[in-house]
């Protein structure tokens, strides 16, 4: 193993041959932590990773270690703490003691305790920025191979910008501390505030029920809804979106199964439905609707075409495209003047793992409901996560969902702050019909008796209790409403 010093001039050398490193910034920092004072949320935040001259990166993990150990950073304790390897190393590439190069650096700092977050920002930004300048030269390089794959190439600094980019990130990081006074004030502001609004701390679902059992869909919340295929997962999402959006909240869906035109023909048929016009999507998309159905479809967008909805229908995202489309959608979502609150993928199913844990799909579904968890609470986002549920759904004789049914499904339960399921018992009635007449007018009368109805069954809930909501669904025009006002 190289020598400490063996590492710091190699380092070193690339770091202050490059004309983009600017030294000062580090110093600046430096010096300010070596002045003294409690500098505990800077040191939380920096890693000596940042450093770019190793010679600062060391600096900085003594300064670490003294807070560590003594409760301080200031200049003495520091060099008590180096090494004499580190010492007599500095000296003889730098021709200056390192004690008088410390010093220099504490009489020469722009900050205090007052404004040293803005100087560990820019330290950060520059290591961000030369390890993107030296990731761009990678990716010129192995573009240049012929034998790249472009694909592999792509996802891979693809995963590697997030990567970087995660450090720069302060949405849901920079104040995850508080002290139980503002905390419980955060709490009982929220309260009123929900009292204002009948009981709704959260983005409505446009589900009265609903909203009335989990206080909406809350913020920095994974909300997981699985059902069986064609049960109506994606008619209840949209419905779901365009109530939110409709409240003024933004609201983003990653559609990774069905391509944004289809999706938008389901929102227009449940728009339509709303102003009393029976327009079904699937004719919308086969292109069978009558004059006057296109005309109320029409009638319908004008009239709803301000809605705040992202669409991304890109297929076979990873957690880290996700992520980054979704700093797309929020900065977007904040130009149009509605800022993204909700965000809804579709589906689980779909989502592409990374090679960490390949083959073994419990863990790859964990990192992904982990990653989105991750995701909801930094950009303090209600995510709604559409997941298809296993066979063994249709062993039992009642076919409604339970938890248990996630079992294969990675971390899902745990991760999840709130586990829904949806349920019609028309699904399997329609693939029941009987081939004998008798029989199949009374099969006829039950099929009808429950053709709109369905169940959401809250399985699990972190703040609420577990109950089952009563809804009214035609799929037919993509339409979810709560039952007790729509029979």
């Amino acid at each position: 193993m190289p020598s400490i010093m063996a590492v710091v001039t190699s380092c070193r050398l690339c770091a202050m041959n490059d004309p983009a490193f600017v030294p000062e910034i580090e110093q600046n920092l430096l010096g300010a932590i070596l002045s003294g004072g409690d500098h505990r949320p800077t040191l939380a935040r920096l890693t000596p990773e940042h450093f770019l001259e190793p010679a600062h990166a060391e600096i900085y993990r003594l300064t670490c270690a003294a807070q560590d150990q003594y409760g301080t950073t200031t200049m003495p304790t520091v060099i008590k703490l180096a090494s004499l390897d580190f010492v007599r190393g500095f000296a003889d590439h730098t021709g200056m003691p390192l004690a008088s190069y410390l010093a220099g650096l504490v009489s020469s700092t722009p900050f205090d305790a007052r404004n040293i977050k803005g100087g560990a920002k820019a330290v950060v930004s520059q290591w961000a920025r030369l390890g993107l300048k030296a990731e761009a030269a990678a990716l010129m390089a192995a573009a240049s191979d012929p034998s790249t794959n472009p694909a592999e190439l792509a996802r891979a600094i693809v995963a590697r910008a997030d990567e970087i980019a995660s450090h720069l990130r302060t949405g849901g990081r920079t104040n995850t501390r508080q002290t139980f006074a503002e905390a419980a004030q955060e709490a009982l502001t929220a309260s009123i505030e929900a009292k204002s609004r009948k009981g709704l701390t959260g983005i409505t679902s446009g589900i009265i029920d609903l909203d009335r059992a989990t206080g909406g869909l809350q913020r920095r919340d994974l909300i997981l809804i699985g059902a069986r295929p064609s049960m109506g997962k994606t008619t209840l999402g949209t419905s779901i979106a365009r109530h939110a959006a409709a409240s003024g909240v933004g609201v983003g869906i990653f559609s990774l199964e069905m391509d944004s035109a289809k999706l938008a023909a389901r929102m227009v048929s449940d728009l339509a439905h709303a102003e009393r016009t029976h327009i079904p999507y699937m004719d919308m998309i086969a292109g069978h609707l009558t004059d006057e159905q296109e005309e109320a479809a029409a009638l319908a967008l004008e009239k709803y075409s301000g809605l705040p909805i992202l669409l991304d229908d890109a297929s076979g995202l990873t957690i880290a495209e996700i992520r980054a489309k979704t700093e797309t959608m929020i900065d977007e979502a904040q130009d149009r003047g509605a800022p993204l609150g909700l965000l809804i993928i579709d589906h689980l199913g779909k989502v592409k793992p990374s090679a960490r844990y390949a083959g073994n799909r419990n863990n790859e579904i964990g990192e992904i409901t982990d990653g989105l968890k991750a995701l909801a609470r930094e950009y303090d986002l209600a995510v709604v996560l559409l997941s298809q549920l296993s066979r063994q759904v249709e062993a039992r004789d009642d076919k409604r969902p339970l938890l248990s049914d996630l079992r294969d499904s990675g971390n899902i339960e745990q991760d999840a702050d709130a586990v829904m399921f949806l349920h019609r018992q028309a699904y399997y009635l329609e693939r029941a019909k009987p081939e004998k007449y008798d029989e199949r007018i009374e099969w006829e009368a039950e099929l009808a008796a429950v053709r709109n109805r369905g169940e959401l069954a809250i399985a699990k809930q972190r703040n609420g209790p577990c109950s089952t909501i009563d809804l009214f669904i035609d799929v037919a025009c993509s339409a979810v409403r709560n039952a007790a006002r729509s029979y």
